[in-house]
């Protein structure tokens, strides 16, 4: 198995390392999404599990593994419309990795690697309201809240609603399925040049 250090590094400092996402991180990045989607993750399926993780690799320019210094797997870090002027960053840890102050120090090393790429207005970070811990630590970073949408799952209830109204079907049978994520909505945040080219203690 090669190690991380024989990897191609994308990015790199004392604490961290980022490399592009290789079939070496399979078993990482699927337990990653169990632990963020449950037994339901596509990754986990056998019908589509190959063809998702082929869908990742397709992809390996825009998402990326971060490990620690040491070469411990830490979690993911995608870019989102890389060719945008405000392309957006996310990024996912496993369990026993949060709560150490990694993502916004990864993330300040990710940006600033990619700045150097290719000189950007901004990045854009989307969290959910949900997530309190997540939104602390980024707005500690220099993050601006710049508004907030809708989640995904918020516009497919919507969706599910008008067609099943239309179609004559009784709602109560289904409340149960949103109830949870009802009151969720995304926090959009931008991350500008000056809070991620000059280090900052956290």
């Amino acid at each position: 198995m090669i190690s991380v250090t024989e990897r191609k590094i994308f990015a790199s400092d004392e604490d961290f390392i980022i490399c592009n996402i290789s079939d070496a991180d399979r078993s990482n990045y699927v337990e990653l999404h169990r632990q963020l989607n449950g037994k339901a993750s596509l990754y986990l399926n056998p019908i589509s599990k190959d063809m998702m993780w082929k869908q990742i690799l397709d992809n390996a320019d825009s998402v990326f593994s971060l490990f620690t210094g040491n070469g411990e797997y830490c979690g993911s870090i995608e870019l989102q419309q890389p060719n945008s002027n405000t392309p957006e960053i996310g990024i996912d840890l496993l369990a026993e990795k949060r709560n150490q102050k990694i993502a916004p120090k990864a993330v300040r090393l990710f940006a600033r690697r990619v700045y150097e790429i290719r000189k950007v207005d901004c990045f854009l970070i989307r969290i959910s309201s949900k997530n309190q811990h997540s939104i602390h630590v980024f707005e500690k970073m220099g993050a601006v809240k710049i508004g907030e949408e809708e989640t995904a799952f918020s516009r497919f209830r919507e969706k599910f609603r008008k067609t099943a109204e239309e179609g004559g079907l009784d709602l109560e049978k289904f409340r149960h399925l949103f109830r949870e994520s009802a009151d969720e909505i995304v926090y959009c945040y931008s991350l500008n040049p000056d809070t991620f080219l000059h280090l900052q203690r956290l």
